[in-house]
């Protein structure tokens, strides 16, 4: 009688994580924000498209909207970066 409990629970233990293990094959993956430009503007150039831009680091991502002929700034904890382009303004204010 135990050794057929503890074969039902080692059987229901192994089919448990073979369901976890195949689970992370077909789980949808979260893929991170890509740009549609590859093109980025480091800081100090100069804007030509008005609209919000984007900057990352290993932890923290910064979005800012830069009017034309601005300046890039340095990223939020000074230090240089490129700022990629997402969207352009549709309001003036």
């Amino acid at each position: 009688m135990i050794l057929k409990r503890l074969l039902l629970i080692a059987l229901l233990m192994i089919a448990a994580g073979f369901a976890l293990a195949t689970q992370s094959f077909y789980a949808p993956v979260a893929s991170a924000h890509q740009d549609k430009t590859a093109t980025g503007y480091p800081t100090g150039t100069v804007c030509k498209k008005s609209g919000t831009y984007r900057a990352a680091n290993k932890y923290l991502e910064n979005i800012i909207v830069v009017g034309e002929g601005e300046i890039f700034p340095p990223f939020s904890d000074g230090t240089k970066t490129i700022w990629y382009h997402r969207g352009s303004t549709t309001k003036n204010q």
